[in-house]
């Protein structure tokens, strides 16, 4: 459909302009009528963005159109005299009507709760009690509502790999259905290092989340970045006038302590709403690693092998403020900004042991390697957000202007003792190794809704990004309490990235059918440096990311839809990074600076029975894919380095059954089979390496029991069988956790008692298979913990002293929408 002639750029522009001006928009006449309500879905769960259409009785021609918000609560103003009907809709449930509505002068109409309700149920205006799910899926993405006690007392980054078909490496880097993903807060990309995130995701609190989104098939208005599609945090936010807040804390014991606590402060009133939110945590524990490499020649015959145990005992304290504004600037505009610091201290004592034996299994020699390490962490992320609604319709623009900084500093002080073949002392070194990395990132977006005719809606935007990544090692060696510089070993590399795009999706929908077209193009521009080779590389390419959403409505219980995309997997700025990192004296990590990126195309196809019983079929290929690959040090076979490389091809296949039910009253379950292949094809065509296409089987089922109206106790079970991931064959693993939650206060609060890995089965075992150098991994780590947790929520709402309805749209207001 042709956008109107009247809709120009120079239209486009001026708008624009206006809205960066911030111009206030016409008061509400008090003679006019107003229509608020609520939507929510089948679990009481607000449904935000749900489509509304204000119509005229006599010949259903629209009136206003508009959204819900983040709460999903809706509003409509200035509502002149006459009959109208209230239309709803959203993708994935049915759509709703209101009788005829009669507006006389200065009518107050409030329809209250409305609740949506998948297939074809007959929807009307009700009050819902229900208790929200954990899990819920939806036809689009899977919703993980972290309010049940659950995951009371974890940081993100440990509920992360409790979440249905999300894995989490003994390397921090998180997969959704066996592929890498982008990470999202509050509909904003993180474009950070892998360590920066996990150092992020470790410092938020699973108590001041509200919920996780996991989006396997995004449209084109998110990033073309990550495999398998994005996972969205979404933090707890308030919607209510006056002073609220919400005060947490817990303590857990492992086999050592856990403490955690926080506070959200929030005062909202028809002009403003500020809020504060501060998260401290602190946990200790212990990883225990074992591993056996074994080195080859160049005829695949094996010459020698290290085994190595490296037990540590890490802690890490974090402290995470958040501060943020709204201003209801008028009825149309809203301006938000918002800043947090994560604060981090990480320590980590780590004792190496390493025996070298030659090809006759014969004793080489030995050593052991001290590793004590100190890291201080500044992560700062601040960001502004501009909403400006042109009419009431649902046009409207968006603005958002964001800049990070992630600064990591740690001091390494090493010990090497080396020993002959009989145990014999031989020497020493102490040095002392300082890696200091610092990123800093600069993107701002801006994103326009159109609304057509016919139920069709159009949106596009652009986005730019720039990331400049800094990162220096200095190793100095330790002779009788005297630093000396090794400036053999001392490097600097440097890295910018410049990435643009632009966007539009359209869609439409019919009575039985209903569709989403969307094309985005992302122009990258990448410099790289590193000071000791003097070695410089450009990145420089263009591509296009076309995608596409049909769904269709095969009877009254039964829907099938089909998903296409196409997206990009870049290098992450580790992976690009050449400088060393040591795990022990005889084992370091390298990036790649030459690493090219990987370009996926997905198709998934999945059959929903009355929103309860799911079947997907999932399909991939990613060409030019990242694989890792351990070889022999600049030559030496004592000491290995493991870096990544692209591959030919990996292709994924995947059959999903899901099924999602309140089975009674006071038992509900989401229970969920996988079964998936991959196989890939390395440069060399596979020579040397172990590609047997395992058929893999995944099991998670998540169950809420309600003991009373109060009291409910929580099981979630999973299991990941033996599986081929590019090179490396994980073991299977079993892992079981439960909690018990009491609702407190009237409500207002809760206590939760959880236990993970109750049965202390999750360890991570695999062999990784390099052609030069097979090396064989397992890890322990303290995965077992008891944790208790109390939250209580307090406030109220503000006593009203006037009957004036002139701020209702700004109360529907918050700071950013889920992008």
């Amino acid at each position: 459909m042709l956008i109107p002639k009247r809709f120009s750029l120079k239209f486009i522009l001026m708008a624009v302009c206006m809205l960066l001006l911030v111009l206030s928009g016409n008061a509400q006449s008090l003679n006019k009528g107003t229509l608020t309500g609520k939507v929510v879905d089948e679990t009481n769960l607000p449904l935000p963005f749900v489509s509304l259409f204000l119509k005229n009785c006599s010949d259903s021609t629209f009136y206003k159109t508009g959204i819900s918000g983040n709460d999903g609560t809706f509003s409509f103003g200035t509502i002149n005299k006459g009959c109208y009907v209230l239309q709803i809709k959203m993708l994935g449930f049915k759509s709703y009507a209101t009788p005829a509505i009669a507006f006389e002068n200065n009518t107050k109409i409030d329809l209250g709760v409305i609740k949506l309700l998948p297939a074809t149920k007959m929807l009307n205006a009700v009050t819902i009690k229900a208790q929200t799910q954990f899990i819920e899926r939806r036809a689009d993405k899977i919703v993980v509502n972290l309010d049940n006690g659950l995951t009371a007392g974890q940081s993100i980054m440990e509920v992360m790999d409790k979440l249905p078909g999300v894995t989490v490496n003994p390397d921090d880097q998180i997969s959704l259905n066996g592929q890498g993903v982008q990470i999202y807060i509050d509909g904003k990309a993180t474009p950070l290092s892998s360590s920066a995130l996990s150092s992020l995701l470790k410092g938020m609190s699973s108590t001041n989340i509200q919920k996780i989104e996991l989006i396997a098939h995004p449209s084109a208005r998110y990033d073309a970045a990550g495999a398998g599609g994005i996972i969205n945090i979404v933090r707890k936010r308030n919607h209510k006038e006056g002073l609220n807040g919400n005060v947490y804390g817990g303590a857990g014991q492992g086999r050592f302590g856990k403490q955690n606590g926080g506070l959200n402060l929030n005062y909202k009133n028809t002009g403003y709403n500020l809020f504060f939110n501060a998260d401290y945590s602190h946990n200790k524990y212990y990883v225990d690693n074992n591993l056996v490499s074994d080195f080859f020649d160049g005829n695949h015959v094996f010459t020698n092998q290290n085994v190595s145990a490296i037990n540590s005992i890490r802690s890490n304290a974090t402290y995470t403020p958040t501060l943020g504004l709204d201003l209801y600037l008028s009825k149309k505009t809203t301006l938000s900004f918002s800043a947090t610091n994560g604060l981090q201290v990480f320590d980590r004592n780590a004792l190496s042991s390493t025996n070298l034996y030659t090809a006759n299994q014969a004793i080489n020699g030995s050593n052991s390697f001290s590793n004590l390490v100190k890291t201080n962490t500044n992560n700062f992320s601040s960001g502004m957000h501009l909403l400006h609604q042109l009419d009431t319709l649902g046009k409207e623009y968006t603005i958002d202007m964001d800049y990070f900084i992630y600064t990591n500093n740690s001091n390494q002080h090493n010990q090497n003792t080396n020993y002959d073949t009989l145990g014999t002392f031989t020497d020493a070194q102490k040095t002392l190794f300082n890696q200091d990395r610092r990123f800093d990132v600069y993107s701002a977006k801006a994103d326009y809704q159109y609304p057509l005719k016919n139920n069709a809606h159009l949106e596009f935007g652009f986005k730019s990004s720039y990331v400049v990544s800094n990162n220096s090692n200095m190793l100095y060696n330790i002779v009788a309490d005297v630093n000396t510089p090794n400036l053999a070993q001392n490097d600097y590399f440097k890295y910018s990235e410049n990435i643009n795009a632009l966007y539009f999706t359209y869609n439409k929908e019919h009575k039985r059918f209903s569709y989403q077209l969307g094309l985005r193009g992302e122009g990258t521009l990448g410099t790289g440096q590193q000071q000791q080779t003097g070695q410089t590389f450009d990145k420089k390419y263009i591509q296009l990311f076309p995608s596409a959403y049909f769904d269709f409505k095969l009877n009254a219980n039964e829907s099938l839809n089909l998903t296409l995309n196409k997206r990009i997997d870049r290098p992450t700025y580790e992976n690009l990074n050449p400088l060393l990192r040591i795990i022990n004296s005889t084992t370091y990590l390298q990036g790649n600076p030459q690493l090219q990126p990987a370009i996926l195309y997905n198709a998934s196809v999945t059959n929903a029975f009355k929103n309860a019983f799911f079947a997907t079929i999932n399909y991939s290929i990613s060409l030019h894919d990242f694989t890792f690959f351990t070889s022999p040090y600049n030559g030496d076979k004592t000491i290995t380095t493991t870096r990544p490389d692209n591959n030919r091809y990996t292709q994924y296949a995947s059959f999903i059954l899901a099924y999602n039910r309140q089975i009674t009253p006071w038992w509900f379950t989401s229970t969920n089979v996988n079964l998936n292949e991959q196989w890939f094809k390395t440069t060399d065509n596979d020579v040397g390496v172990y590609n047997k296409q395992l058929l893999t089987a995944n099991f998670d089922t998540y169950n809420s029991f309600a003991l009373n109206k109060k009291l409910s106790f929580l099981l979630l079970l999973k299991y990941r069988g033996k599986a081929q991931d590019r090179n490396v064959v994980n073991d299977p693993y079993f892992v079981a956790t439960t909690g018990l939650r009491q609702a407190l206060f009237g409500s207002r609060g809760w206590l939760a008692l959880n236990v993970t890995d109750i049965l202390h089965t999750y360890k991570i075992a695999y062999v990784q298979n390099s052609v030069s150098v097979n090396q064989y991994w397992a890890n322990a780590n303290e995965t077992t913990a008891v944790r208790l947790s109390l939250s209580y929520s307090f406030g109220g709402k503000i006593k009203k002293t006037t009957s004036s309805n002139g701020a209702v749209d700004e109360k529907q207001r918050t700071s950013t929408k889920e992008n």
